[in-house]
């Protein structure tokens, strides 16, 4: 019956594995892995509430965030409104 043994190395035995030990073994870890996952869910949410609250636009270039009166938004037909930095569109423009 290899499905209610256990192979211990420390002793190079056989030994029984109790069911009810196991079973609650595996509860506790989903209990502990439920519990992480609903810290994680509310990290991001509140992390994506921070992003939502601010106020200026990041640039699609280099990713940092663009002050008031600084941003270039470059449109095209069927896609999306791209923002930019002067300095980082200049780039783009002079490549």
């Amino acid at each position: 019956m290899l499905s209610k043994t256990e192979f211990c190395e420390e002793n190079n035995t056989l030994q029984q594995v109790d069911p009810k030990k196991t079973m609650e073994t595996t509860l506790q870890k989903l209990r502990a892995l439920k519990s992480r996952i609903s810290e994680l869910r509310a990290h991001f949410e509140e992390l994506q509430t921070r992003i939502e609250d601010q106020s200026g636009s990041r640039c699609d270039e280099c990713g940092r965030a663009i002050a008031q009166g600084e941003e270039v938004e470059a449109k095209n037909f069927g896609e999306r409104v791209r923002h930019y930095h002067r300095e980082c569109f200049q780039k783009l423009w002079l490549q």
